[in-house]
C-alpha cells in the first residue's frame, strides 16, 4: 500500500481497534461513512483512483430511525443491490466483515441544506436496483491517458475486452460495451464497431471511454430491475444530489469515486469529535472519527474542494501522487 498509493498504513493501538459505540443522536442524515476492507478488491479501487477508502455508505433516517443506505453486491453481506440497513445491524455486520469504518459528519452548513425527505424519496425510487457493474470502470476513467495505473498501456482495456467479448459476450456487454454504446448513441455495437465509429470522427476507443457518464442513463441486464447503474460512491453522491447539497450546480453522481466523496467540502475539518473518538484516535484528529479497524485510516485533501459545475467529470489523476487539475 505504501508503494502503491502512497498510503503507509499504521497499526492502531490495541484499545483503538475495538468498536466505538457512537451515540446515534450525534449522527445525522447525510453523514458519510468511509469504509475499507483489506481484501484486494478495495485495494484495486484505491490503486486506480488514489482513494484511501474503497467503499462508501451514508446515514439516513426514516421515521426517526437511523439507517445506512448503500450500493453493494453482498460480498460480505446478506443482501445485494441498493439497500438500507438499520444502523446498529449494519455496524455489527461491518465488524463481522472486518471493515475499517470512519464516520464523517456533515458540516453545520451542509446539514442545514440537506433535504432528507427528498433523499428518502430518491432511496425509495432506487431501492433494489443491482450494484453498478455497468459503469464500474467509467467513474475513474475520465481522460484518454491519465487515469490508468502505470503498468497498463492505454490500449490495454479495449484490446482485452475486445478479445473477451468473443468468449463471454454477455459479461463484457454488462461491464463495458453497453456503456460505450451510451456514449456513442449506438445500440449493440461491439468494441471493434465502436472503434470503427470513433475512427470516422477522429476518436479512439479511449476517447469514447473518457466521455462522462451521465446521470439517468439506464442499462439492461439479466436482473428484472436493471436501470440506472450506481456503484457505492456514485450512490452516496446521488443521494446528496437528491437532497440538494450540490445546488445550484449540476453534477454527474455516476462519475464519483470514493476519493471524490471525502474531498468535497461538505465536512468541517476543524470539528472537534466526541470524547470516545478522541480517546481512540487522538485529540488532534478533527472532522472525522474512525470507529473500527486495525489500521489507521487517513484522508488527504479531506473536505477541500468546493462544488462546481460538472465537478470531477474530467479529472486526470495518475500514480503516484494522483494530483488533479483545478476544476477538472
Amino acid at each position: 500500500m505504501c508503494e502503491a498509493v502512497n498510503y503507509c498504513m499504521e497499526e492502531r493501538p490495541i484499545k483503538s481497534q475495538s468498536y466505538i459505540q457512537l451515540d446515534e443522536d450525534l449522527i445525522n442524515s447525510g453523514d458519510y461513512f468511509a469504509v475499507m476492507r483489506l481484501d484486494g478488491l478495495d485495494q484495486i479501487i484505491m490503486y486506480g483512483t488514489g482513494s484511501h477508502s474503497g467503499h462508501s455508505v451514508m446515514a439516513l433516517r426514516f421515521d426517526e430511525e437511523l439507517y445506512i443506505v448503500e450500493s453493494q453486491d453482498s460480498w460480505y453481506w446478506p443482501t445485494a443491490g441498493l439497500q438500507r440497513t438499520k444502523y446498529d445491524t449494519w455496524m455489527k455486520q461491518a465488524q463481522a466483515a472486518d471493515f475499517h469504518v470512519t464516520w464523517m459528519p456533515l458540516s453545520a452548513d451542509a446539514a442545514s441544506k440537506f433535504n432528507a425527505a427528498e433523499a428518502q424519496n430518491w432511496f425509495y425510487k432506487t431501492q433494489g436496483l443491482p450494484y453498478g457493474y455497468h459503469n464500474f470502470l467509467f467513474g475513474w476513467i475520465d481522460t484518454p491517458v491519465d487515469n490508468l495505473p502505470p503498468f497498463l498501456a492505454h490500449e490495454f482495456i479495449p484490446i482485452v475486452f475486445s478479445a473477451l467479448e468473443k468468449i463471454v459476450p454477455a459479461v463484457i456487454d454488462t461491464f463495458y460495451t453497453q456503456a460505450l454504446n451510451k456514449r456513442t448513441s449506438t445500440e449493440g455495437y461491439s468494441v471493434s464497431q465502436i472503434a470503427g465509429w470513433g475512427a470516422t470522427k477522429g476518436l479512439s476507443v479511449q476517447d469514447v471511454m473518457s466521455m462522462p457518464e451521465q446521470d439517468g442513463w439506464e442499462y439492461t441486464g439479466e436482473t428484472p430491475r436493471d436501470g440506472e447503474s450506481m456503484v457505492c460512491s456514485a450512490y452516496v453522491a446521488a443521494v446528496w444530489k437528491a437532497g440538494g447539497l450540490f445546488d445550484p450546480y449540476n453534477i454527474n453522481a455516476t462519475e464519483w469515486s470514493p476519493k471524490d466523496v471525502y474531498i468535497v467540502d461538505f465536512f468541517n475539518p476543524e470539528k472537534e469529535m466526541p470524547k470516545e473518538c478522541q480517546d481512540a484516535n487522538g485529540a488532534d484528529i478533527m472532522g472525522y472519527c474512525q470507529v473500527t479497524g486495525k489500521y489507521k485510516m487517513t484522508f488527504p485533501e479531506f473536505s477541500t474542494i468546493q462544488p462546481y459545475e460538472l465537478m470531477f467529470d474530467a479529472c486526470g489523476s495518475t500514480w503516484p501522487d494522483y494530483l488533479r487539475e483545478p476544476n477538472c
